[in-house]
């Protein structure tokens, strides 16, 4: 089964922008502050983008009430088929954390160019 996600707002505007005390993955990251931080070390790693995907962003009345919309994920944009290294450790790295962990498998590419992370 293929993931599916809709574009949507680049990742660390959003959260720049967002006055949610907790934007992204709440759960994951406490607050915006660190979410943004890991969305610096995504770009730092060599994603060539990282967007929160539309169809995931919840803007509803209680999410607005606490600063504004959120979401428990973001798509990364790679700048060719081949996963840069620090990202591949990176991403390999976080998705353990949520109980991926399938060793050396190759890293599941959507659509030849983007890896989807999701937080519980």
């Amino acid at each position: 089964m293929e993931i599916t996600f809709q574009d949507g707002p680049e990742a660390r505007a959003w959260l720049q922008h967002n006055r949610h005390a907790s934007a992204l993955a709440h759960h994951r990251f406490g607050s915006t502050a660190n979410a943004l931080a890991f969305v610096e070390q995504l770009y730092a790693a060599g994603a060539k983008r990282v967007f929160v995907p539309q169809d995931s962003i919840i803007d509803d009345e209680e999410e607005m009430e606490l600063g504004g919309p959120y979401s428990d994920s973001v798509v990364i944009e790679l700048p060719s088929p081949t996963v840069p290294p620090a990202l591949d450790r990176l991403y390999r790295s976080e998705a353990t954390v949520e109980g991926w962990n399938r060793g050396c498998d190759p890293l599941p590419v959507i659509r030849g160019c983007y890896l989807f992370l999701w937080w519980d």
